[in-house]
């Protein structure tokens, strides 16, 4: 007599198919709304050109004879190449007819575009590959990132090299957030002269550098080049001991703790990057007043 077979049938899977009883959803939509709205932003404001700094006549930009009345200037035009009218511009002229943000924003978006964590929300969110874990797919075949496009993934960690040299390049534009070409009662002092002062702007822009430099420090491309490339801390590759690469471990478990919490380090700085272009944006709009607190 044949044994009645006990083998459970395979469930055809398709998409969105899951056994899963939780809002499995709630996250991959959030995130895709989120980046949405700062990729939609992001490339409106750098392309528009304008409003970066508070200068002296909010309503007109290109006004003649301006000067910066705060010493603010928007992360997404940092460093700024070139213009016209900015103390702050390595070039002060008109050297190219478009936005001086796009020859500098391409950097750090491919520095995100390509980071681990981002890979993760954005394969998720916009291509659901997969939706979440354990969630039907909507297609078959894995295409992986061993060909075009997606091998160009690999090269964040070129990336990473360009926006650490910005990272420094906006700590020196945090810092000199405290030196004011005017005093508190709006004196105007001159283009090489300063004092030192503090306004709500300042401390948005130390807020998002501190951020950012959180996002950085935990990449794993900079934990892999602090000392994560290595398979032994006190030891060679032909096993000889060596007392010293005790700084590469510190280095190593200091980038580490970022790393834990890389994904909260992703958002919120993602938050402050865009939300001190718009607080400067409007407060050179003429829309909101800056608060001068010394």
């Amino acid at each position: 007599m044949a044994q009645a077979s006990t083998a459970v049938p395979r469930r055809e899977e398709h998409f969105g198919s899951t056994d899963r009883r939780d809002a499995w959803w709630l996250a991959p939509a959030a995130v895709f709304v989120g980046l949405m709205i700062f990729v939609v932003y992001s490339t409106v404001t750098g392309l528009l050109g304008n409003y970066f700094e508070i200068r002296a006549n909010t309503q007109d930009f290109t006004a003649p004879n301006n000067h910066v009345v705060a010493p603010y200037i928007s992360p997404f035009y940092s460093p700024l190449i070139y213009d016209a009218q900015s103390p702050h511009a390595w070039i002060q002229r008109a050297w190219l007819p478009f936005s001086a943000a796009i020859p500098i924003l391409w950097a750090p978006a491919f520095f995100r575009f390509t980071c681990y964590y981002y890979r993760k929300a954005y394969y998720r969110a916009f291509w659901a590959d997969p939706p979440a874990c354990v969630v039907g797919e909507p297609r078959k075949s894995y295409w992986g990132e061993n060909r075009l496009p997606l091998i160009l993934q690999n090269s964040h960690r070129y990336f990473m090299y360009i926006a650490s040299i910005l990272l420094i390049i906006l700590w020196i534009d945090a810092l000199k957030a405290f030196f004011w070409p005017t005093r508190a009662s709006g004196e105007y002092l001159g283009a090489h002269h300063s004092v030192f002062g503090m306004g709500l702007g300042t401390l948005i822009m130390l807020a998002n550098v501190i951020l950012l430099t959180g996002f950085t420090l935990g990449c794993n491309s900079v934990r892999h080049l602090l000392g994560g490339r290595l398979n032994c801390f006190n030891c060679t590759r032909d096993g000889r001991y060596t007392p010293n690469k005790r700084a590469s471990y510190y280095a190593w478990l200091f980038s580490a703790r970022f790393n834990l919490h890389h994904m909260t380090w992703a958002w919120l700085s993602l938050f402050s990057v865009g939300f001190t272009d718009l607080y400067i944006r409007l407060c050179a709009m003429g829309v909101w007043h800056d608060p001068r607190f010394f």
